[in-house]
């Protein structure tokens, strides 16, 4: 027997115009998104944008497109040869069954439709079913007999057993299994755990049954479902959407003999797993252990707790898409309400089990479903990517980027419908893609929210319950002090991740522009002179020497300081001497600026001296070799730069007249950069005490002996080349 999920229904007008539109919605979004396809188009985002949009959408789609191909697999081939099979198995084969069904509440006429289904469905079996309820109290069980009876007068496919819960659903069941334990059930018994707002469609049981003949490793099995949803069209599309979803999900899944979740609706399991002592304890009180919150019991997720264990315990799990159950939805209130309770409970129960599921690892998980897990995580932010780039592009005034978006959207939302409505009863319609956009975007809001709450949660169809771990006083404030933190500092970080998207800001610019100016700010401030402003003036045939040395020696040394020397020629009637730190003789360039020494020299006469105050300069010439005794605190920070040293004999008839060019003695730390040394020079550099001395693009003219550089002591240096 097959339901109308099994395969595609004959199509009414009706049905196929629901499918032209929004085939129509896709190829419009489509030829929009080619028409702007263009380069010029998208060069608002840059391609650190270009690349991480890339890696998302192909992280995405290479999921969403590999789950369709695996569940046409398992729904055209796989499938169809295990329910031929299935088929083969004949009822009196079939393994006992029992139904526990915890039952709270629930309106009489939806009451009615369930246990008469159950009736139905008893008297398809060869054994009678055992049918367990447990309710809200004995007059809901009167009237639940009373409905078997009256489709079953005698009972005689039904051995009822009733209970009255007494702390919530999860006790309720794990109270109906212990009872079943009692009953010494056959060893190869099936048991089905479901709600009671779940109508079984005819043949569900011979459907469902033969599979754990096939399959000794089956723990568990689910089932397909369609929404009877009164009182609202919206609520009702909303479960069409999502169960199609979870059509696709759950039979790509299954290929695999895994699933995402046991349905608490309707799901059979295998009376050896259900019945064991740990499987009832974890049933009744499975608990999370939470860096945070610390240990925290589960209020609802049932199905959660039964699938995790079935999944470390090894036991396969399967997906019978051609078996039906009618999900009954009811709706008093606001269905926005409504849909916000379901969603926040949901994501709730699926984000508490999936880190410890994700801790398996994927040999106990299986490969494919361990990445599925994995996405949950991921695609809690990722859905929110779209959106966030069509506002900011909006607010921006990029309107064309807007549109590409907005055409994206349109075209890869449609698409997506019209994969997942395939072979389904229900059709797709225009309204479902608001209906998705709305649900993908709100769901990955709540699901934020909800990962850093995760001990809080209410059950809003049963009597509005609710718990939480957040304790009081002290250890209240800072529980909910670091939730709200991690929250923000979250939040936060995607929306710096989006601006950087948009180009709006670069963080890894913003950074080395801090990095720059912190740098800059440690640079000490250096005060810029002009010699020219200082009556020395180039090329007048008159001293120089006397009034540089004079600016050099009244400037305060507690400041770094700059002499910027003219274009043109100095003449030095007499050495420079500099005997402090933190200066800095910068000309025009070489051959731009010229130091031009016109003096007698002697052994030890230099054009310009750096040295520590009252620097035995007589001892460094006659012996360079030797250290001397005077124990000085070394000259820093200095820096010569930008200039040519020529040397003019006062005498021109003199022969082997020479001069040395500069001295540096017991300086630490300093720059020679841009020289020029012209003839005359005798010794380029003279060197001695000195250490952490950077030479570059120093010259010299041929006659210049470049490798009398006298050193004494730890130098590094360069060599000086032409």
């Amino acid at each position: 027997m097959s339901s109308a999920s099994a395969s595609s229904p004959k199509r009414t007008l009706n049905s196929q115009l629901n499918w032209f539109a929004c085939l129509t919605i896709t190829v419009f979004g489509f030829a929009l998104l080619y028409l702007s396809h263009s380069s010029k188009h998208i060069a608002v985002w840059d391609v650190f944008a270009l690349v991480s949009l890339g890696i998302v959408g192909t992280w995405r789609w290479s999921l969403f497109l590999l789950r369709g191909i695996r569940s046409r697999l398992y729904l055209n081939w796989t499938f169809p040869r295990w329910r031929r099979q299935a088929n083969a198995v004949a009822v009196e084969e079939l393994p006992p069954v029992c139904l526990l069904v915890p039952t709270y509440k629930e309106k009489p006429w939806i009451t009615e439709r369930v246990f008469r289904a159950i009736a139905c469905e008893a008297k398809t079996l060869v054994q009678p079913i055992i049918l367990l309820t447990n309710s809200s109290s004995d007059e809901e069980n009167a009237f639940i007999r009373q409905v078997l009876e009256t489709e079953d007068p005698e009972l005689r496919s039904i051995q009822l057993i009733q209970m009255v819960q007494h702390d919530g659903k999860r006790q309720a069941m794990a109270d109906g299994l212990r009872a079943l334990a009692r009953h010494n059930l056959p060893a190869d018994t099936v048991i089905a755990l479901m709600d009671g707002d779940s109508e079984l469609a005819p043949g569900v049981l011979r459907q469902c049954l033969p599979f754990f003949r096939l399959f000794p490793r089956l723990g568990a099995l689910t089932t397909d479902e369609l929404p009877v949803v009164k009182d609202s069209y919206l609520f009702s599309e909303w479960f069409q959407m999502r169960f199609a979803q979870r059509h696709q999900q759950m039979c790509a899944d299954s290929l695999s003999s895994k699933v995402m979740c046991l349905t608490g609706r309707f799901s059979l399991f295998r009376s050896e797993a259900v019945l064991q002592r740990s499987f009832c304890e974890q049933l009744e009180n499975d608990s999370l252990d939470d860096w945070l919150w610390g240990r925290f019991k589960f209020l609802s997720g049932d199905d959660k707790s039964t699938w995790f264990w079935l999944l470390r315990h090894g036991y396969d799990m399967l997906y019978i898409p051609d078996a039906l159950v009618y999900s009954i939805e009811t709706l008093s209130g606001s269905a926005v309400d409504r849909a916000y309770e379901n969603m926040r409970r949901w994501y709730g129960n699926m984000l508490r089990n999936n880190s410890r599921a994700i801790a398996l690892g994927p040999k106990v998980t299986g490969y494919y479903l361990w990445y599925g897990l994995l996405d949950q995580r991921i695609s809690i932010w990722t859905s929110l990517i779209s959106p966030s780039c069509l506002l900011l592009s909006l607010l921006q005034g990029h309107f064309i980027a807007a549109g590409i978006i907005a055409s994206w959207i349109l075209f890869s939302r449609s698409f997506m419908l019209l994969l997942i409505f395939q072979g389904r009863a229900a059709d797709p319609k225009p309204i479902h893609l608001p209906i998705l956009l709305v649900t993908q975007w709100s769901s990955s809001l709540v699901k934020i929210w909800t990962q850093m709450n995760l001990a809080k949660q209410r059950w809003a169809n049963r009597d509005n319950q609710s718990i939480s771990a957040e304790g009081t006083g002290r250890e209240r404030v800072a529980k909910l002090g670091i939730s709200r933190f991690l929250l923000v500092s979250q939040v936060f970080s995607f929306a710096i991740f989006l601006l950087w998207l948009n180009g709006i800001l670069n963080p890894l610019w913003d950074l080395e522009g801090l990095h720059l100016k912190f740098t800059t700010a440690q640079q000490p401030v250096v005060q810029e002179i002009e010699a020219l402003d200082q009556g020395i003036v180039p090329s007048d045939g008159k001293d120089d020497s006397t009034a540089l040395q004079a600016l050099i020696d009244r400037q305060p040394i507690d400041q770094t300081i700059q002499i910027n020397l003219p274009i043109g020629e100095l003449d030095l009637f007499k050495p420079i001497s500099i005997e402090r730190s933190h200066i800095r003789l910068k000309g025009q360039g070489v051959n731009r600026t010229i130091l031009q020494a016109q003096f007698d020299p002697t052994a030890d006469t230099a054009m310009l001296m750096v040295s520590s105050l009252k620097a035995a300069q007589t001892e460094l010439i006659a012996n360079a070799q030797a250290a001397t005794t005077t124990e000085q605190k070394p000259v820093q920070d200095i820096q010569i730069s930008g200039f040519t040293l020529r040397y003019s004999p006062s005498k021109p008839d003199l022969p082997n007249q020479s001069i040395n060019g500069l001295v540096l003695d017991n300086v630490a730390q300093a720059t020679v950069s841009n020289l020029h040394l012209e003839q005359g020079i005798r010794y380029p550099f003279v060197l001695t005490r000195s250490r952490d001395v950077t030479t570059q693009y120093v010259t010299a003219v041929d006659d210049v002996d470049r490798s009398k550089i006298v050193m004494n002591g730890e130098l590094d240096r360069e060599t000086i080349a032409k």
